[in-house]
């Protein structure tokens, strides 16, 4: 087993990520561009994911992926199920039982393929309790197939191609759907949406080669990638705002994904890579630690801060006073920290079980 590292910085972005889409969530009309929050959450996750087959690639495949889908288990699965009975018993969950199973993001693309008038309903965070869950889906799915398959290719840079043609058919799978059925939400589907995991995944298979090229790279990544990466993806938002601001960007992905998805990795692998006082000074400020530390459980939460906010502003008159955004963020927050300390983190200890 190859020693893994953690840079703390990776934690910060994880933040950012979960901010972009609260935003979102919050207000369509001003925060479109959140949307892509998730996104960036899959580019992390596809490449520590990886970095982590790759450093366990040194032990039987079955121990390694036994190991693997264990502590995988324990990070997911607790806090999810708990989040999800809790909102099914309180204020109800539609469909609950492809939630249960992770299948939820297949059920919206069908029903937005039969329906496609559901794609056009207003955004309503209380309507849809539990909609965001379809990005647990994808990533839950993601690490179902996509070790088994990476643990069957040949380790160093001969894994590049299957991985470049695995990114290929997400993107020629886009534009498909985006012919065929371009009311559909396809893009909530792994087929679509995989592209930004398998983007993180090639970075990690690039940074852990020994090459003299991928140490170039590496060096460009300590250099120049994050603010090349964090320009792109700025230029992407301003020269593509849409008329009329919708919370189905992701949903519907027009055709900068791919180069979002470039921008994005470039962001992670510079900040991986970096050096600069900078850039890791503001990443690495403890209040953007911690809340990226605990980012699952405020993705997991916040949308159930709106009905527990209007029924706490309802009883308690001093909420009022207090601007709903704010209350809402302050809400994830607590609540989040809670189930960190007195459920996740205990829980989490159980990992050691399970050494890569």
């Amino acid at each position: 087993m190859q020693k893994l590292e953690h840079r703390k910085q990776i934690d910060g972005l994880r933040f950012f990520a979960f901010l972009a889409v609260f935003m979102i969530h919050s207000d369509v009309e001003h925060f479109w561009w959140g949307s892509y929050g998730v996104s960036l959450f899959f580019v992390i996750s596809g490449f520590l994911i990886t970095r982590i087959l790759i450093a366990s690639e040194d032990r039987p495949r079955g121990q390694a992926l036994k190991a693997f889908y264990a502590r995988r288990a324990l990070r997911i699965f607790p806090a999810y199920y708990l989040v999800l009975g809790v909102a099914a018993v309180t204020v109800g969950i539609a469909y609950l039982p492809a939630f249960v199973l992770y299948v939820m993001n297949w059920g919206i693309f069908f029903y937005t393929w039969i329906q496609p008038a559901l794609v056009d309903a207003p955004w309503d965070p209380v309507r849809m309790y539990g909609v965001h869950f379809w990005s647990l889906c994808v990533e839950e799915q993601f690490y179902l197939v996509f070790p088994l398959l990476f643990s069957f290719l040949r380790p160093g840079r001969t894994r590049l191609p299957w991985l470049a043609a695995l990114w290929g058919a997400s993107i020629a799978f886009r534009f498909l759907f985006a012919v065929f059925l371009p009311k559909s939400a396809y893009g909530l589907i792994p087929l679509v949406c995989g592209e930004y995991l398998i983007a993180g995944a090639v970075g990690a298979v690039v940074f852990a080669d020994k090459s003299a090229a991928a140490e170039r790279i590496r060096a460009a990544a300590r250099q120049w990638m994050f603010p090349l990466g964090l320009a792109l993806v700025a230029a992407l938002f301003a020269l593509n705002r849409p008329e009329s601001p919708s919370i189905d960007h992701v949903m519907h992905p027009p055709h900068m994904q791919t180069l979002l998805a470039l921008g994005f990795l470039a962001m992670v692998l510079g900040l991986w890579e970096t050096d600069n006082r900078w850039v890791l000074g503001f990443f690495n400020f403890a209040p953007f630690l911690f809340l990226g530390k605990i980012s699952y459980g405020l993705y997991l939460i916040h949308l159930f801060m709106w009905p527990l906010y209007d029924w706490l502003s309802a009883h308690y008159a001093v909420l009022s006073d207090v601007p709903p955004l704010a209350a809402r963020f302050g809400l994830t927050v607590l609540l989040a920290t809670a189930m960190w300390y007195l459920f996740e983190a205990p829980i989490l200890k159980l990992k050691g079980r399970f050494q890569y």
